[in-house]
């Protein structure tokens, strides 16, 4: 994952603390919404994908992650996942450009069937993809 890290935020102009961070946000909505096995296949198949969502602090905090706690469901992990998204301070441009950049990263990794299978239950990353 360090690779991938340096070289997304060598692509984006932007820090390697803002990749990771970004990066570790978007694996938190793939665990949100993916089914708990493809979740597990993608975090047994990508190295240092855990421990890059544990250092992202999944789980949201701040306004929108408080408001996504008392939401619950849906709506409430959409909300914390946006929150730890905007701790980036990316934007809306560069972010999307960070999940392509991720999507090509993992095809490799996963499979064509696996991720077709992610991205099928993960809205919230297919609206982020270009």
């Amino acid at each position: 994952m360090q690779d991938f890290i340096r070289d997304a935020a060598s692509k984006l102009g932007i820090g390697e603390d803002q990749a990771a961070t970004a990066t570790g946000g978007l694996l938190d909505i793939v665990k949100q919404y993916a089914d708990p096995g493809d979740m597990s296949a993608m975090l047994d198949k990508v190295p240092g994908a855990s421990d890059l969502m544990e250092k992202a602090g999944g789980g949201g905090g701040g306004l929108l992650g408080a408001l996504g706690d008392a939401l619950g469901g849906d709506a409430g992990k959409a909300l914390g996942a946006v929150d730890i998204l905007q701790k980036t301070g990316l934007d809306a441009d560069k972010l999307g450009s960070l999940a392509d950049l991720f999507k090509q990263y993992v095809e490799p990794l996963l499979g064509s069937d696996l991720l077709k299978s992610i991205l099928a239950k993960v809205p919230a990353l297919g609206d982020l993809l270009k």
